[in-house]
């Protein structure tokens, strides 16, 4: 079944990248962005909407068993500079993946973003 597709994120429904890093015990799953990410309200649900299927999907009995004793990180990345009430909803969302288990990462031009608490 296919969810809704958008501009900047694809489709909703989908994990982008999964792949693990052995030497570390970990996982990784990407949320791959596309173009200028604008700050509408419109976008931060689609975003949201797309990291909370991210969040359901490391909560599985599947991935539980698949990845136990893994490490879960949530990496998104960006090739454009987003919009900065995007990068604040990230900001929020940090606490959010802790709670499911998984530590965000937020990448920029492959630039790693690390958030003022």
């Amino acid at each position: 079944m296919s969810g809704i597709i958008t501009e900047n994120f694809g489709d909703l429904s989908l994990i982008d990248i999964i792949y693990t890093r052995p030497t570390e015990e970990s996982v990784v799953l990407v949320l791959v962005t596309s173009g200028y990410v604008d700050g509408s309200a419109e976008t931060q649900n689609n975003l949201l909407d797309k990291m909370e299927g991210y969040l359901r999907h490391i909560q599985s009995d599947e991935f539980k068993q698949e990845y136990a004793s893994n490490k879960v990180f949530i990496e998104v990345d960006f090739s454009e500079e987003p919009d900065v009430l995007i990068t604040d909803l990230l900001a929020k969302c940090e606490s959010w993946c802790e709670e499911n288990g998984a530590t965000l990462i937020v990448r920029i031009n492959n630039e790693l973003v690390s958030f003022v608490k």
